[in-house]
């Protein structure tokens, strides 16, 4: 028999805020935090926009002796959502917790830098503690090891879908009884990687990316880390833990269709939520608001639109779906994670978040999806979409708590 798993913490690191107050508050007000990128320069493509994160000091210094940036985000957000959920570190309740953190670059940034610095200066210019740095499994054992976790550990890799990956595996670990307590998410941090391999792809906003809007015309890309502590309901109650909201089941599909591109029927997106709804036990008609994964590009946000249709039928036209890519940016590993944190406090604050930048709908993109400002209203279940390169799609089911 499944346990039901409950969220008892959560912890964001994005350019809209490292707190989940002033985080939920500028989703609301439709705040776009695309803008210039100044940590690094990729010549040839200024100017360079994204969404940059400024870590406060206490997060920054966390991995400054080794480099990471990417580890920084995952740490910092860990360690927030750890304290939302009242679980100290190395305390009894932590003690035998998991960590799974999903990212699609991870430290990519670390061998982007190797790279340079070979040619340069030769091998002897590389530390010798390179390679721990270096390797994506650091994200979760750093986290494990900061706060004394010592249950089942992993890194998921589904590219864009990756946090919810993670989300799921953590789900499945605290439902079957493998695990009382995850820490799960995901991280990313910007690379010029990315940015190069999108523009060669012609899927890079040669603006800011526009979800849904007649301009739609590719990402804009950004960085952060969203995590939440996943608990069994009766074990958070005897630590006198309050519930956030329920994590009631998932879905999991492939396109089987291309490397990159999404099938263009959404056929892949139909499988992930069908089978969510159905773990969950929950109908179609009970949904009250979509959180898409919505990247700006036509290949995406137009299957999705076909998705919802599929999905929801004549009701497709009535339920709030909407983007935080508009205002993030596209954090890749992190954004599904980040908008499951988005997703709870839409259940917490009864509202949801907008899709910023859109002004005119695309002619094919003809559903709600929440114009430029939040909407206040009633939200009791809201799925949360995710889908990656390689046809990779997670969708899970987030409802008030019980």
């Amino acid at each position: 028999m499944r346990r039901r798993v409950v969220i008892t913490g959560c912890g964001v690191v994005t350019a809209a805020g490292t707190e989940l107050e002033p985080f939920w508050n500028a989703l609301m007000a439709g705040t776009c935090f695309i803008g210039p990128v100044r940590h690094f320069s990729c010549p040839g493509m200024e100017p360079l926009t994204g969404t940059e994160v400024t870590l406060p000091e206490e997060d920054a210094r966390e991995e400054d002796a080794r480099g990471g940036r990417c580890a920084q985000l995952a740490l910092a957000a860990a360690r927030r959502a750890l304290a939302d959920a009242g679980l100290a570190s190395n305390s009894p309740a932590a003690e035998e917790a998991g960590v799974a953190i999903g990212t699609t670059l991870g430290e990519e940034r670390q061998v982007g830098e190797l790279n340079d610095r070979w040619p340069a200066s030769g091998p002897d210019s590389i530390d010798p503690g390179f390679f721990s740095r270096s390797d994506n499994h650091r994200l979760a054992t750093l986290v494990a090891r900061k706060h004394g976790l010592s249950g089942p550990t992993l890194v998921s890799a589904t590219a864009c879908s990756s946090g919810n990956a993670a989300i799921a595996w953590g789900y499945e670990l605290v439902s079957s009884g493998a695990a009382d307590v995850m820490v799960v998410g995901g991280a990313d941090a910007l690379t010029r990687s990315i940015y190069t391999g999108f523009l060669r792809m012609g899927a890079l906003s040669k603006t800011i990316c526009h979800p849904f809007d007649r301009r739609l015309d590719g990402v804009s890309f950004g960085e952060g880390a969203g995590v939440v502590v996943l608990e069994e309901m009766e074990h958070a109650r005897r630590r006198g833990a309050a519930a956030r909201a329920e994590l009631a089941g998932y879905g999991v599909s492939n396109d089987a269709y291309h490397i990159t591109a999404p099938d263009p029927n959404g056929e892949g997106t139909v499988a992930a939520i069908r089978q969510a709804l159905a773990t969950s036990g929950t109908a179609a008609e009970e949904v009250d608001y979509v959180s898409a994964h919505g990247t700006g590009t036509p290949y995406n946000d137009v299957a999705e639109t076909k998705a919802m249709k599929a999905v929801f039928g004549e009701r497709a036209r009535q339920v709030p779906i909407s983007s935080i890519k508009s205002m993030l940016g596209h954090t890749n590993g992190a954004a599904s994670a980040i908008e499951a944190v988005a997703c709870t406090l839409a259940l917490r604050y009864q509202g949801v978040p907008p899709t910023a930048n859109l002004e005119e709908p695309h002619p094919e993109c003809d559903l709600d999806y929440v114009p430029l400002r939040g909407r206040s209203m009633r939200v009791g279940t809201c799925l949360n979409l995710s889908a990656g390169f390689g046809g990779f799609n997670v969708c899970v089911v987030i409802k008030r708590a019980p």
